[in-house]
């Protein structure tokens, strides 16, 4: 069995920043703390010094995976070409369930209320989330003069799921995005049937 020395030289910043993550969403800001994160993780606070040069440091690292590195993981998701357009909507709405990013999402909402850095980079990854979401349904087909407005629909329906938990019955989650995504493959086919339809002559 290794030492705490062996596993905290094996330890990456990445490792750190997902260790606050996971501390800030079960406890909120408070909780996060370097005798605590060095207890999750199993090592002592040179390991933590090896990476960075204090909490303020480590929170900088935080925010700025957030707002840059974590919407680029996302945008996988959003941008496969081998996969279907629609089939891609449906792996986006299921981001915030399936890989937990909800529950960080709404921790680092939290911590934005109370702090302006925290809030920075929360705007700055919603911006880059809506772009790839636009795209997205564009690719779909939407309208668009109904590609903003819809987007946001989605975003915040997304959200809203763990922002407003206890308005969701359990297990509905899956019900609502399906609802969604019938209602962007809806629009699609309205357009399509507009688009379609023969002007009538004049009499």
């Amino acid at each position: 069995m290794g030492s705490t020395t062996d596993r905290g030289n094996r330890l990456s910043r990445q490792d750190w920043i997902e260790a606050v993550l996971d501390a800030l969403t079960e406890r909120g800001i408070e909780g996060v703390r370097i005798d605590r994160i060095c207890g999750r993780l199993g090592v002592t606070k040179g390991s933590f010094y090896h990476h960075f040069d204090n909490r303020e440091d480590l929170l900088d690292a935080v925010t700025d995976y957030w707002a840059n590195t974590q919407p680029k993981a996302s945008a996988i998701e959003f941008e496969n070409p081998e996969v279907d357009a629609a089939e891609r909507l449906a792996a986006v709405t299921r981001l915030v369930t399936d890989r937990g990013i909800g529950r960080r999402d709404h921790a680092m909402r939290a911590w934005g209320m109370a702090d302006e850095r925290a809030a920075r980079a929360v705007r700055a990854a919603d911006q880059q989330i809506l772009v790839l979401l636009e795209k997205l349904l564009g690719d779909l087909g939407v309208a668009a003069d109904e590609i903003q407005p819809l987007s946001r629909v989605l975003f915040f329906s997304t959200l809203g799921t763990y922002d407003a938990p206890t308005a969701l019955p359990r297990g509905s989650r899956r019900e609502l995005e399906r609802y969604l995504i019938r209602l962007v493959r809806q629009r699609v086919q309205a357009r399509s049937e507009r688009g379609h339809r023969k002007p009538r002559r004049s009499q």
